[in-house]
C-alpha cells in the first residue's frame, strides 16, 4: 500500500507534541486539532488549526490537510468521532475509542466480550444505589464518573465518615467499584499494524500519588509467569478490538497473583514515556509506524532498568535536584497544582 504521509492528531498535549517529533523523524507531515490556544505540540507541528472539537467547519478545514488522523486523547465527543470516520481513516478505530471513553462500556467489553476479569463494578444513578453497592462492596468502594474521569478527576473513595455526604450528589453516568487489594499497578503497550502483527513493550510497575502517575520502574518486578500472563492480556485485547494502533493497558497484580484489568488507553500514555530513551523505537514512532502503514517489530531495549519520574505542578521549580535524570519539558505556560509539567528518565546499568 502507498504509505500515508500526512497526519493529522486530535489533542496538542504533551502527547500531541512527542507524536510531533516521532512523525517528522520519518519524513511524514503533521498537523494538531487543539481546543487550546496555548499547546505543548504547537511549534512542533507542520500546522496546528485551534477550535472547539464540534465545530465542523474548523474540522474540515483540518481535514483537507490530512491524509488520517489520531487521537493523543479518548475524551473528543462522539459526534465529532463519526464525523471525522466519515470523512478520513480514523486509529485507533471509531469502535476502540468508543469503548475506552467510557468506563462502564470499556468494563462490558473486557468482562463479556474480551473474558478478562476487571474490578467488581456497577452503574450508580441515585445515593441507594451507592449504599448497595458500598455494602456489597464490603465498604470498600470508589465512585468514578463513566467519561472524563482521567488523572483522578471525577473519583471520590467513600467510607463510613464521609458517605453521607453523596445524598444529594449527581450520579449522572457514574459507577460504583470495588476497592482491590493489590501487590502492584502494572502496565504494558502493545501495537498492532495492518497486517494484524502484535507487538509489545514489557511490563512495567507504576505508583502514583494523588491518583495520578507519579513515576514508572521498568523492568517491574515480577515473576516470570505474571509477566507472560499481562503480555497475553494485553495482545487478547488489542485484537479483541481489532485496533490499528498503540493501546496502553493498565493491570492490578494481586496478592494472588491473578491479574485483572483497570483501564485501557488506545493511545500513548504516560508509563510508555520510558520508551523515550530506552528502546531503538519509542511508543511514539511505533504508533506513528503501524497507522502509516508500516509492517512493525519488537523493540529493542538498551538498558537492564531505568525510572520515568512525573513533574507535577510546583515540582517544576526542584528538576534540578534530580541528579543524571534528563528532564523533558513540556513547554506548558501555566503552572498548576497537579498539572503534568515534565518528565525526568534515568538510565540504570
Amino acid at each position: 500500500m502507498i504509505k500515508k504521509k500526512k497526519i493529522g492528531v486530535l489533542g496538542g498535549g504533551q502527547l500531541g507534541m512527542f507524536l510531533c517529533i516521532a512523525a517528522k523523524r520519518i519524513g511524514k507531515e503533521i498537523t494538531v486539532y487543539s481546543e487550546s490556544s496555548e499547546f505543548s505540540a504547537e511549534k512542533f507541528a507542520n500546522n496546528y488549526f485551534i477550535g472547539k472539537y464540534l465545530d465542523f467547519s474548523k474540522m474540515d478545514k483540518f481535514l483537507n490537510e490530512v491524509d488520517l488522523v489520531t487521537i493523543e486523547t479518548e475524551n473528543i465527543p462522539l459526534d465529532t468521532l463519526h464525523y471525522i470516520n466519515k470523512k478520513k481513516p480514523l486509529f485507533p478505530s471509531l469502535f476502540a475509542i468508543e469503548k475506552a471513553q467510557h468506563r462502564d462500556k470499556e468494563k462490558e467489553f473486557l468482562n463479556v466480550v474480551v473474558g478478562l476479569r476487571t474490578a467488581n463494578y456497577r452503574l450508580i444513578n441515585s445515593y441507594s444505589d451507592l449504599l448497595e453497592a458500598f455494602n456489597d462492596f464490603e465498604k470498600k468502594t470508589i465512585i468514578k464518573s463513566c467519561e472524563q474521569g482521567y488523572d483522578g478527576k471525577n473519583q471520590y473513595t467513600i467510607n463510613s465518615q464521609n458517605i453521607n455526604e453523596f445524598r444529594n450528589f449527581n450520579f449522572n453516568d457514574f459507577i460504583a467499584e470495588e476497592i482491590v487489594e493489590f501487590k502492584k499497578e502494572i502496565s504494558v503497550i502493545v501495537y498492532r499494524d495492518i497486517y494484524g502483527n502484535v507487538m509489545n513493550y514489557p511490563p512495567v510497575e507504576n505508583n502514583h500519588k494523588d491518583k495520578i502517575l507519579s513515576e514508572t520502574i521498568f523492568p517491574a518486578k515480577i515473576n516470570k509467569k505474571s509477566h507472560e500472563k499481562a503480555i497475553c492480556y494485553a495482545k487478547r485485547i488489542i485484537c479483541s478490538l481489532n485496533m490499528v494502533g498503540l493501546l496502553a493497558v493498565e493491570m492490578f497484580l494481586l496478592k494472588n497473583n491473578d491479574i485483572i484489568i483497570n483501564e485501557l488507553a488506545p493511545r500513548p500514555h504516560n508509563s510508555g514515556h520510558w520508551t523515550l530513551d530506552c528502546c531503538d523505537l519509542n511508543q511514539f514512532d511505533n504508533l506513528i509506524l503501524t497507522i502509516c502503514g508500516y509492517k512493525v517489530q519488537q523493540p529493542k531495549i538498551n538498558t537492564p532498568r531505568c525510572k520515568m519520574i512525573n513533574i507535577i505542578g510546583e515540582n517544576y521549580n526542584k528538576i534540578n535536584n534530580f541528579k543524571d535524570y534528563k528532564f523533558y519539558d513540556y513547554y506548558k505556560k501555566k503552572l498548576l497544582p497537579k498539572r503534568k509539567m515534565g518528565h525526568l528518565i534515568k538510565k540504570f546499568e
